[in-house]
């Protein structure tokens, strides 16, 4: 069983998992890293304002092709990531409502990225060869607090 990293939690506090996500690791932890500390509601509205590709998420590291955005430096649109975090926050809400905590003031404690199974495939290749290829899995976790 997996259990929460964050084991000092504050007293009013909401809790959600997402549990073997299929996207990059190297751009969750930055998508992660850009809204830790952030308001719920803020953190919606620029991930929605992602996936319209209207606001990037500024990188970090990994930055060898890394584009710079006006006003932002390097950043990238990492859409797949935004979509599954919002799908992460809405659970959260939701979690946050049944514990009757008040949701327009929770702010995100912590949010971070583990990174899972990775799962060998291969794909079919002339002459009865094939060649292998990964695809790597994410754990989120987000915890909320009220203001």
């Amino acid at each position: 069983m997996m259990r929460y990293t964050v084991q000092d939690l504050p007293i009013k506090h909401a809790k959600a998992r997402l549990v073997d996500v299929p996207v990059s690791v190297k751009d969750s932890i930055e998508v992660c890293r850009f809204l830790r500390g952030m308001k719920l509601e803020e953190a919606k509205d620029y991930l929605e304002k992602v996936i319209e590709k209207k606001a990037a998420i500024p990188f970090k590291s990994h930055l060898d092709s890394v584009s710079h955005r006006k006003g932002l430096g390097p950043g990238r649109y990492p859409v797949k990531v935004s979509k599954y975090i919002l799908e992460l926050i809405a659970n959260v809400e939701a979690n946050a409502e049944n514990q009757d905590l008040d949701v327009d003031n929770l702010i995100i404690h912590s949010i971070l990225v583990k990174k899972g199974i990775t799962v060998k495939k291969n794909m079919p290749r002339a002459q009865g060869r094939s060649t292998p290829f990964y695809k790597e899995r994410v754990h989120f976790e987000i915890i909320v607090k009220e203001a």
